[in-house]
């Protein structure tokens, strides 16, 4: 009981972990430009996540691939969205 409680607050606080660039992804949008983030942290991000899914489903455990597959699908919305909005070098 005390493992699947452990468990569980783990995946919500890494849930709420990967879903904290929502609000960078908002800015983005409304500024049109995404020159100040870094795409190789979520690239990152994306490779940690896959990783940890991959990792949980061959050990079953839901509570490492449920979060870790929600950060990999934030992390590549984010990453489409900082290259939708990314201008070319030396364009203000």
């Amino acid at each position: 009981m005390l493992t699947e409680t452990i468990g569980i607050l783990a995946s919500f606080f890494s849930i709420l972990m990967f879903a904290s660039p929502i609000a960078q992804i908002r800015e983005i949008i409304e500024d049109k430009t995404s020159h100040r983030v870094s795409p190789l942290l979520y690239g990152m991000m994306i490779i940690n996540c896959v990783f940890w899914v991959v990792y949980g489903f061959r050990i079953n455990n839901i509570y490492i691939m449920t979060p870790n597959s929600v950060g990999a699908l934030i992390g590549a919305i984010t990453l489409f969205i900082i290259y939708k909005y990314r201008k070319p070098s030396g364009i203000d």
